[in-house]
Parts: structure tokens; sequence; C-alpha cells
């Protein structure tokens, strides 16, 4: 087991009710990051054949893996420039490798999120007797990779209904302005609304997947187009730290324009105790059709969903 450094302070638990999104420094042991580096690592750089049939289908077992960078160097051929989900007069080179539900196949990983320090940090700003570990999403956004993570909320995706959903970001090298740091609207939690899931490679639009429906969600406000409407944070970090978000908060990232710095993190989700299984009809997992559970069943009914709190 390792877990975390220190408690989450009851300073870090108001910002977190009142913001949506909290950063929590030097919380996470260095030796276990360093483990979690190599585990990644041997993710990205794996040879693999797995693609976004899971995204298509929803049939796949195995997860999904995209490199977005090529996607969008791909559609600049063809589509106007401006609403790529890039910096700015920038052509992405080298990889942005987005890895989804890598811990269904690597036992490592899932062994990393269960037995590490993030089930305890989770249980304490949910306020949750009960934990189960969701999903996860792995990114590795390499020098001059420069795509963005559009502005998105992460309720629309996901196969859960309740509000206790926390999501772990965890990065493994540091964060800078320059390498892609993370950015949040402060207080969107609480506005009440869902919106519809972006698709990655466009700044504004959303998937085009057959068997998917958005009836019912409200259309993402123009966020970079009026930033001085909204109360954004961006927060550098590095090692150690975790910024932690709720599920219905909006965030983003810049891209990766650095010229030698590699930008590796990992998004990890757990449910609280309040969090049941739904059907989500905009959500694209890649597992959405082999879970096996019913709207409104406990998590604790599929093996994919294991308790990771208490230990």
């Amino acid at each position: 087991m390792n877990d975390p450094t220190r408690a989450v302070t009851d300073a870090e638990l108001e910002t977190y009710d009142r913001d949506g999104v909290v950063v929590l420094r030097d919380i996470c042991p260095l030796d276990w990051v360093d483990e979690f580096r190599v585990v990644l690592d041997g993710v990205f750089n794996r040879e693999t054949d797995v693609g976004r049939e899971g995204l298509v289908t929803g049939a796949s077992r195995a997860g999904s893996r995209v490199d977005v960078a090529e996607r969008v160097r791909q559609m600049m051929e063809n589509h106007d420039v401006s609403t790529l989900a890039t910096e700015p007069n920038r052509v992405p080179v080298g990889r942005n490798i987005v890895e989804t539900d890598a811990c269904s196949w690597h036992a490592g990983l899932r062994d990393m999120h269960v037995n590490g320090p993030l089930p305890p940090i989770v249980a304490a700003l949910t306020r949750s007797e009960r934990v189960n570990l969701y999903s996860d999403q792995l990114f590795m956004k390499e020098p001059g990779s420069s795509v963005r993570t559009p502005w998105h909320q992460d309720k629309p995706y996901w196969l859960l209904q309740g509000t206790k959903v926390a999501v772990c970001w965890v990065p493994v090298d540091e964060v800078t302005m320059e390498s892609g740091v993370m950015g949040y609207v402060a207080g969107s939690h609480r506005w009440g609304k869902v919106f519809k899931p972006n698709d990655f490679v466009t700044l504004k639009g959303t998937f085009k997947l057959p068997g998917l429906s958005f009836d019912g969600l409200d259309e993402l406000p123009a966020i970079d187009d009026h930033p001085e409407d909204f109360d954004i944070r961006r927060y550098e970090a590095g090692p150690g730290d975790v910024i932690v978000h709720h599920w219905m908060t909006l965030h983003g990232s810049l891209g990766n324009t650095s010229a030698d710095r590699l930008r590796r993190a990992a998004s990890v989700r757990f449910a609280g105790e309040d969090v049941t299984f739904y059907k989500r009809a905009s959500s694209p997992e890649p597992f959405r059709n082999t879970v096996g559970l019913q709207d409104g069943d406990d998590l604790d009914g599929a093996e994919r969903f294991p308790r990771v709190w208490p230990r």
C-alpha cells in the first residue's frame, strides 16, 4: 500500500467544494510517482494495434488509443485550421497519445490506482465511506505537439449517475504553461448544466459516432472567445502533486509548445458512495456494451469497478 504523504486539509476540502477543483501539493510519495512514470512509459511506448474501434462500436474490452496530433495533422488539409484543437498558427509535431481505459488490461497500472495514494484522497474530498475505481485516461504530449485538450465536462462521457465523482489528474513531469498546463472554470460544477461532449480534435465539435444521442444537453459556452466572463484557473504542477476536480467542472489544457519538455499525466476517475451505473446516451466509453450492469446498479456488481476504499 502507498498512502498519501499527508492528510487533505480543511482548507483544501473547502476549496474543492467551492471551486470544483483543488490542487493538492506534495501529497503523493515520490517513489510511487517514479514507479507510476515507468508504468505510463510502458503503455505509451508499446507496440500496439489498438485503435478507435472501441469508441465506434462500444464493444471493446481493451480500451482505445488515439494519437490526437496525427489526427489533427490529417484534418488540417480539409478543415479550417482555426477550428481544430491546436494552438494558433502551429502545426503539431511529435505524438499526442491519449490512451483510454488502460487499467482494464494493464494489471500493474490497475494495482497502482487501487493500492496507491489516490483512494483515501478521494474519500476525504467526497466525504465518502465507500469509493470505487471507475476508469482512467493517460496522456502524453511530446514537445511541440501543441494539441490542446478543449474545454469539456466529464459527466456526459461516463456511464455513471450521482454527485460524488472525482477525477485525480496526476502529473509525472513538471507541467508548465508552455508544456500543457491544466485549466479549470472554477464554480462551473454548480451551474446545474450538462454539456455536449467535445470530440477532442476540434475546439467546439462533438462526436459523430453511431448510437450516441446528445438530446437535452447544453451547448458549451464560448469560454475561449470571452475568457473575461469566466473564473479560469490554470495550475502548473509536478511530481507529487495531484489536481482533483468534480466531474461537473469544465476543464481543458493547453498544448505542449515547449521545445524539449515531455508532458505525461494520468486522469484517474473514482466514484463515491452515492454513485450508480447509468448507461448514458451520450457516453462513448469503449466498454459501454460490455459491463453487464443495469441502470441504478451499484458498481460493486462489475469486476471492472473494484472497491478501493476502505482498503
